[in-house]
């Protein structure tokens, strides 16, 4: 009773974590789970991308658990699902088996599709573009730039290759396409162009979670999702730049 108890706990910690949850709420999550269940002795350590649990077996003996959690993607609607079980596991509605198969519903929640993904970062790219003050040409520049953006996001992660060198990739993409693009339409401003389609690319996540894993105390926690969004953030900046030295020095730039 106890095992399948801890595996269930571990496993919706884990299902929060690597769906974008904050680290506070993955441990909230996971005691209040424990005490609903009635597992004694639960003790849970939470990192950015760990789990270590303990807790006291029905012969007396210590169940230990540690898992692995690689930040695989954002998907809110299964930190929701989780936090609705969660909430009716503290309700007395579900008794453990009933828990179980809910949260094997919440980890099959299907992901968004590649063509969905692919009209978001367009139409993201064409709104920031349109509030950082651009006109028609900027905004289609930038949707434009969005969706070179999403496939080389989607090729490069089916590859499995590093976020780091993918947002450079992109960043770099998207400064030579609005350069480039600036050849043809000379009246296109073209920092307004690439800054709204680099908005989409953006930490926003990990610095959101980063923050407020500070706030509540989860320094390294917090501090390992800040360094994230650094290093991300230096990403673009690298591959803006690269994008620029090579447009001069193939003779797209003009001055």
């Amino acid at each position: 009773m106890t095992d399948r108890a801890m595996e269930l706990i571990v496993c919706a910690g884990q299902t929060l974590l690597e769906n974008g949850g904050e680290v506070f709420r993955a441990q909230q999550t996971m005691e209040i789970m424990a005490r609903s269940l009635g597992v004694e002795g639960f003790h849970v350590y939470v990192l950015t991308n760990g789990i270590f649990a303990s807790a006291r077996g029905q012969d007396g003996g210590s169940v230990n658990l540690v898992r692995h959690v690689p930040l695989t993607s954002i998907h809110l609607g299964r930190v929701e699902a989780v936090n609705e079980l969660s909430r009716e596991l503290a309700g007395g509605q579900l008794d453990l088996d009933g828990a179980q198969q809910r949260l094997a519903r919440a980890r099959a929640l299907e992901e968004t599709s590649p063509g969905a993904e692919r009209l978001a970062c367009m139409t993201g790219s064409a709104c920031f573009a349109f509030l950082f003050g651009g006109t028609l040409p900027e905004v289609l520049v930038a949707a434009a730039a969005g969706l070179a953006e999403s496939l080389l996001s989607q090729q490069f992660g089916k590859r499995r290759i590093n976020r780091i060198f993918t947002d450079i990739v992109a960043a770099f993409l998207t400064t030579m396409l609005a350069l480039c693009a600036s050849r043809v339409l000379p009246a296109l401003d073209v920092n307004t162009t690439t800054i709204g389609a680099l908005m989409v690319l953006t930490p926003g996540v990990s610095l959101t979670m980063g923050i407020r894993d500070i706030l509540n105390a989860d320094y390294l926690s917090g501090a390992i999702r800040l360094l994230d969004a650094v290093l991300i953030a230096g990403s673009l900046a690298c591959g803006v730049v690269l994008g620029w030295l090579a447009a001069r020095g193939l003779g797209v730039l003009l001055w």
